[in-house]
């Protein structure tokens, strides 16, 4: 039977497929956003001549996602290392 379909007649959500370019664009546009948020409101905040909460909040945001962003790429980088070694036999 196949994985979709639940023995008590209903049919459960099948996990969605990511093409290969999407799944390896979303860390660096975490990335991209995120630094555009950081500069963005600092630089709004110097013309400005001071710092608001909401600005403040969404440079913070902005250093989040850059921080995802990145982290995703080296867990990311540290499976497939892991991953190819396995493939390959330890020495």
């Amino acid at each position: 039977m196949p994985s979709w379909v639940d023995y008590g007649c209903r049919i459960v959500t099948m996990r969605s497929w990511t093409p290969q370019t999407l799944y390896e664009a979303k860390p660096w546009a975490l990335i991209a956003v995120g630094a555009l948020f950081g500069i963005g409101m600092t630089v709004w905040s110097l013309v400005a001549g001071s710092w608001s909460v909401w600005r403040g909040l969404l440079c913070l945001v902005g250093a989040g996602l850059a921080i995802a962003g990145g982290a995703t790429l080296q867990m990311r980088q540290d499976y497939r290392a892991k991953s190819k070694w396995r493939r390959d036999g330890s020495p």
